[in-house]
């Protein structure tokens, strides 16, 4: 929420350069808290809500310590006492007085015993130190002696270089990715903060990197409403960003967009009902089974937004937080009113410049184990890659049913040293489109991609490049650069548990050669996905995702293969594929029919197993470390050779035991119109083969004359389209971008035509989007 005063601020900020132009900034305390704030955190530190912290808290208040670490290294235990004994004293100082004073004696002691920080999580934790004592600052500053200042502050700068970034180290600096978006600018800032009215010199600069380079670069980002380092670094990356914007909305210098709240949702609706196996629903660089430590962004998003639903979001994990107790007390907020869980929509999209959608069948987010039914899909269609922690997985998807079924493959980190950022096992597989469910082209001759920090892939796998070698320092230089792919059409069908969730997109460009790579000519005139995920609202089936894909090579030697990954074996049979997840309680199983190619032109391959988990152009590129990481893959592609092709899969999730068989699914071309349809159960769902926008006449028959179904026919141009079925004549008007119309009917024959006088695009811009039901 951008203040009216800080806006012009902001605009004399360049010129001022903060060189010698003190702000005024509010007394003690002011960080995290506002005056008047201690006593309502005190107030409300007996609520319910922080049950799961209460008692650590208390804990880390007992904890006996003289302050020194014991090996030189950041110690957390003596960091949470800190914190602790601080926030009693700032909620009851008339009683707190000698535990004011030991907590500032704790942290003089704990900064000046730390000497070595050795490692990403040590780097984090020297950090931690330092917010520690800015909070001890702030809060116990009428106690702090004139000596007490000079030492926390020296201090404070000194612990502040033994990280990875200094004021004084000239380091290099990155605002839209990258370790320079994480901690060490929420420590400059928070230290600032405490140390202003004795110091200026953090605080100045980190305000004008907030106000000038980050929040400009980070502003457009918030408006996908998820988070662009994918879907478990928002755990860390988020995480400071809104609590940066907490900062400085506490001191009414907030430059951030108040849609910087929305990306928790991303969190929620990855949430899957288990606790063993990867995270949620892995995007990106995903540290599987290991988890990022505690994430309180639900709980700055929730009392920055004051959303009802994020509020719900903000009670579910504070468990999470028990290392940060004292933190939570006053990032929870428990007065916010909440809504449940199940009152939102399952299924949402999450627009430009991301691109992906998720689906579930149910929430279920109590759950923490199989018993859950809950269907979980992550459909992929990224429109700009921020690289640095993403990878070239456009049109990728997932799927989680009593455990993770689709899977995106490979591990982050392990045992094998090649299993790490940026080593082998990363440039060749675990980012490529190899290891993910999308297509590949593969150009026997084409270049290899850059991918990794300065390191050149050494494999062909025929997938996505990659538009720079190294991550974007700003979002304007991703947006510079262009799009990856680009959303042709989405829909949700009406109600918070939609019958139909649809997403298409083109990402042809990814297939192609950038410069930044090599003066090559392009292998890929057109590559188009599309995803109609079923919700059939059943316990036996619960969904069905619909996968399409219109592929035009420039050479019609150029092998195309769809990708299916799995952690076990798949068992391929005569158009099918199956595979099962029953490992350690899980209990789920996939079934996918392939209707196209047909079965007189599909060869169907897995590839997988001890020795060939990871394998791309004819080599193993390191070895599984985890249970999770998935072994195996499908590569399906024509027998014919062809420029163009399409793809058409069916995917069904049930129980593996007792064993279940999946339901009958039925293909019909129209006679007219260039469709192909698909009926399974009683739905119906008609497509385009070129995945393109029609304006002609589509006729096709299928399913039984005496049976009701629910048909979606999709790839239409917006306007009036005359709907003629065996039950009769009605009417539907399509929108963009959805392109889609949802009707009743019996089977049959089914005939839409798009009416006369809406053939001109000037009457049909701009019309509303009515779904026929």
């Amino acid at each position: 929420m951008i203040k009216s005063l800080l806006s012009c601020f902001v605009i004399l900020l360049p010129l001022l350069g903060f060189a010698g132009n003190d702000i005024q900034l509010p007394p003690h305390p002011r960080l995290l808290v506002s005056k008047g704030e201690p006593e309502t955190i005190r107030a409300r530190m007996n609520s319910s809500d922080y049950a799961p912290i209460k008692s650590a808290f208390e804990s880390q208040l007992a904890y006996e310590t003289d302050g020194k670490s014991g090996d030189g290294a950041p110690d957390e235990k003596i960091r949470q006492k800190i914190e602790a004994l601080a926030l009693k004293y700032l909620t009851e100082p008339s009683i707190s007085e000698a535990l004011g004073r030991q907590a500032i004696k704790l942290s003089r002691i704990y900064l000046s015993s730390i000497s070595s920080v050795k490692g990403y999580a040590q780097n984090l934790y020297c950090y931690e130190a330092v917010f520690a004592a800015s909070m001890v600052y702030d809060w116990c500053y009428n106690q702090l002696t004139p000596g007490d200042k000079t030492e926390l502050i020296a201090q404070m700068k000194r612990v502040c270089c033994l990280g990875e970034y200094c004021l004084k180290k000239g380091t290099p600096k990155q605002y839209l990715s990258g370790h320079y978006s994480e901690l060490g600018a929420s420590i400059f800032l928070a230290m600032g903060i405490a140390i202003y009215d004795e110091d200026k010199e953090y605080f100045n600069f980190e305000l004008a990197e907030q106000t000038n380079q980050f929040a400009p670069s980070r502003n457009p980002m918030y408006e996908a409403g998820t988070h662009h380092q994918g879907s478990q670094y928002i755990a860390v990356r988020y995480f400071n960003e809104i609590l940066q914007a907490y900062l400085l909305e506490k001191l009414g210098l907030n430059p951030y967009s108040n849609k910087i709240s929305a990306p928790a949702y991303r969190g929620l609706y990855q949430t899957v009902p288990q606790t063993k196996d990867m995270d949620g629903m892995s995007e990106g660089d995903c540290h599987n089974g290991l988890g990022m430590g505690y994430f309180p962004y639900p709980n700055l998003a929730a009392q920055l937004s004051k959303d009802p639903f994020l509020q719900t979001y903000s009670k579910m994990y504070l468990d999470k937080s028990v290392k940060y107790s004292a933190r939570t007390f006053i990032y929870h907020d428990p007065s916010i009113p909440a809504k449940p869980i199940e009152d939102l929509k399952l299924s949402r999209f999450f627009p430009s410049p991301s691109g992906i959608m998720i689906a579930r069948t149910k929430w279920d987010t109590e759950k923490h184990d199989y018993s859950s039914d809950a269907m979980v899909v992550m459909m992929n269609m990224r429109e700009y890659s921020t690289k640095n922690h993403q990878h070239l997985d456009n049109g990728h998807f997932s799927i989680y049913y009593k455990g993770h079924l689709a899977l995106d493959a490979g591990i982050y980190q392990g045992s094998d040293p090649e299993n790490e950022w940026g080593k082998l096992n990363y440039v060749n597989y675990y980012t490529r489109t190899i290891a993910h469910n999308s297509v590949l082209i593969l150009d026997p001759n084409e270049p290899y991609p850059f991918e990794g920090w300065n390191k050149r892939a050494q494999s062909r796998d025929g997938g996505q490049f990659s538009f720079s070698n190294q991550a974007w320092n700003t979002s304007q230089e991703m947006f510079a650069a262009g799009k990856s792919a680009q959303v042709l059409a989405n829909d949700i069908a009406d109600g918070t548990e939609p019958e139909y969730s649809y997403l298409k997109g083109d990402m042809t460009r990814a297939y192609n050669c950038p410069v930044n790579v090599d003066n090559y000519p392009p292998k890929a005139d057109t590559v188009r996905r599309s995803f109609v995920f079923l919700n059939l609202k059943s316990n036996k089936i619960p969904g069905v995702l619909i996968v399409m894909d219109k592929i035009v090579s420039t050479n019609s030697s150029f092998r195309k293969s769809w990708l299916l990954h799995s952690q076990n074996e798949p068992v391929i049979k005569k158009g099918s594929i199956e595979f099962e997840n029953t490992a350690n309680g899980r209990n789920g199983k996939l079934h996918n029919d392939v209707l196209l190619p047909g079965i007189d032109n599909q060869t169907i391959s897995k590839i997988g197993g001890p020795g060939k988990e990871y394998w791309v152009d004819g080599k193993n590129w390191g070895t599984v470390t985890q249970e999770d990481a998935g072994r195996w893959r499908i590569e399906l592609s024509p027998k014919k050779a062809s420029k163009s092709d399409n793809f058409l899969n069916v995917i069904q999730v049930m129980d593996a035991i007792p064993h279940q068989e999946p339901m009958k699914v039925i293909k019909s071309v129209s006679t007219k119109g260039n469709y192909m349809a698909v009926s399974i159960g009683d739905r119906i769902v008609a497509q385009q083969l070129s995945l393109d926008k029609n304006t002609g006449l589509i006729e096709f028959t299928l399913g039984e004359v005496r049976k009701n179904y629910k048909v979606l026919v999709t790839d239409l141009k917006a306007g009036k389209w005359v709907i003629t079925t065996t039950s009769g004549k009605t009417e539907a008007t399509v929108s963009d971008p959805a392109g889609t119309a949802y009707f009743k009917c019996k089977g049959g024959k089914i005939r839409l035509n798009l009416k006369e006088e809406n053939n001109s695009v000037s009457l049909i811009e701009g019309m509303s989007n009515i779904k026929n039901n």
